[in-house]
């Protein structure tokens, strides 16, 4: 055990020193001091675990030299011998944390020696506890990242790394994320709910040179207000109630990665000016640090709603708008782009067989016919929605037949047929289908039915006026 723990031993009376030597010399590594002074100079030139020193000596008393250590030598076990009887001072300092354990004179070797290993035994504890936490902490952190990546990439180790596409339009698309993905270029992605903006977030960062690094996609509009800057930008153990251990934010986790800002349109006030900062500046502050953090991130961003207008409006910071739409591309709606229609739909249909595990057979013509005149307000999710139905309704090995489409689908294909060529009735009739599907969809949400559809919240009441439908 000699030489395992270090110990000073303070007292201005050699004899009384020579005899706390002789009681420890043959157990630990023994350093000696007459007075505090000289006590914190061997503090700073030795590595020790306790140090024991007399109450009562010239200049430097025994509690203020262990007060004096107490700052930068937090985990030192600090023992104090006293002759005198008014012990009030000494309590005080052990209630503080200042002084582990006091031991009055006459003191006895063999009881000196006990109080040493059990304090010493305790230190040990203390710093094995401290260890284990530490551990458990940054193993807790490490899960937690795994937790946020593993939900999100489940979807994606089933898809393929790539867009399916057959339009012009998403051809376009694919041409301008070439010219960006090798850089360290914000990016903007805007379209509607469901058009695909989180695969195209994923496809340029997977294109990136940080393919190798962490993704994290993180919803903006998802957390409630009172978690954000600590969702966000993490916190110090103890910065508020609740507050049990430091924690990473996402843009810490993110670091040295991409992460993905989606529906940043619905980002609270408070969390657009901590953007804006970490934009900026590259670095956050966490809750109860009184230091930034640097982070090295790309950020991507989505929104579904116009966030020209709603800088307008005064609901999203024109200088956050800015620092994000530096590079802008916009998801057609699937309606606008029809021939992605077919190829989403065999994609969707391989990925259900599979997921689902039913083998059944392919789309009838007459199926896809009905699923390429639909109007899709749900977008590419939608159609996947549709498509894995099919699959679960579809009899094993048989071809997948009309009948078995939603009837919404088989409806609007009957109402469009009775217009008799008549093109201003069938855009009427398209139109109004689609704000009944959108109304349903939403559950009569009338901001996001309006958002779905890509006009305001005002022209949609107006509408539904004009068909005689209560906009309430």
């Amino acid at each position: 055990m000699k030489g395992k723990y270090g110990l000073l031993l303070v007292d201005d009376e050699i004899a009384n020193l020579q005899k706390l030597q002789r009681t420890f010399v043959d157990a630990y590594s023994v350093h000696l001091a007459q007075s505090g002074e000289e006590a914190l100079r061997v503090l700073r030139s030795e590595s020790l675990d306790a140090i024991i020193t007399d109450q009562k000596m010239p200049g430097m008393t025994g509690i203020e030299l262990l007060e004096a250590s107490q700052k930068d030598y937090p985990n030192l076990v600090r023992i104090v011998l006293t002759g005198f009887t008014e012990v009030d001072d000494l309590i005080a300092a052990i209630n503080t944390g200042k002084v582990h354990k006091y031991i009055t004179k006459p003191w006895e070797p063999g009881e000196l020696r006990i109080a040493v290993r059990e304090a010493l035994e305790k230190m040990e504890l203390m710093r094995e506890n401290e260890r284990l936490a530490a551990e458990l902490k940054l193993a807790n952190e490490r899960l937690r990242t795994e937790n946020i990546v593993l939900r999100h990439e489940v979807e994606s180790a089933v898809h393929p790394d790539r867009i399916i596409f057959g339009s012009p339009e998403m051809e376009n698309i694919l041409r301008l994320l070439q010219r960006v993905t090798g850089t360290e270029t914000t990016v903007l992605i805007q379209g509607e709910t469901g058009t695909g903006k989180e695969l195209v977030a994923r496809y340029i960062h997977r294109h990136s040179n940080r393919k190798d690094q962490i993704f994290i996609p993180v919803n903006c509009g998802a957390i409630p207000r009172e978690l954000v800057e600590s969702e966000f930008f993490g916190h110090a153990k103890g910065s508020f109630t609740g507050a049990s251990q430091d924690k990473k934010g996402f843009f810490e986790m993110a670091h040295g990665g991409s992460i993905f800002l989606d529906e940043i349109g619905e980002a609270p006030t408070e969390l657009q000016v901590k953007l804006l900062r970490v934009i900026q500046e590259s670095e956050i502050m966490p809750i109860g640090f009184h230091q930034p953090k640097r982070v090295d991130v790309r950020i991507i961003a989505s929104t579904n709603r116009d966030l020209k207008a709603e800088v307008e409006a005064g609901h999203f910071r024109q200088d956050l708008y800015y620092r994000i739409n530096v590079f802008s591309l916009t998801i057609p709606p699937l309606r606008e782009r029809g021939k992605d229609i077919r190829p989403l739909a065999d994609f969707f249909l391989s990925y259900c067989r599979t997921k689902l595990n039913r083998k059944v057979g392919p789309f009838r013509a007459e199926t896809l016919r009905l699923l390429e005149s639909y109007s899709w307000p749900g977008n590419v999710r939608e159609l996947q929605n549709e498509i894995e139905r099919l699959v679960l309704l579809a009899e094993p090995e048989k071809e997948i037949g009309p009948e078995l489409l939603s009837d919404y689908i088989r409806q609007r294909d009957r109402s469009l047929a009775r217009t008799d060529g008549n093109m201003k009735l069938a855009v009427r009739q398209l139109e109004q289908q689609m704000i009944r599907e959108a109304m349903e969809r939403f559950q009569r949400n009338k901001s996001r039915a309006a958002r779905s559809l890509g006009i305001s919240r005002q022209s949609l009441i107006e509408k539904l006026k004009a068909m005689d439908l209560s906009p309430g």
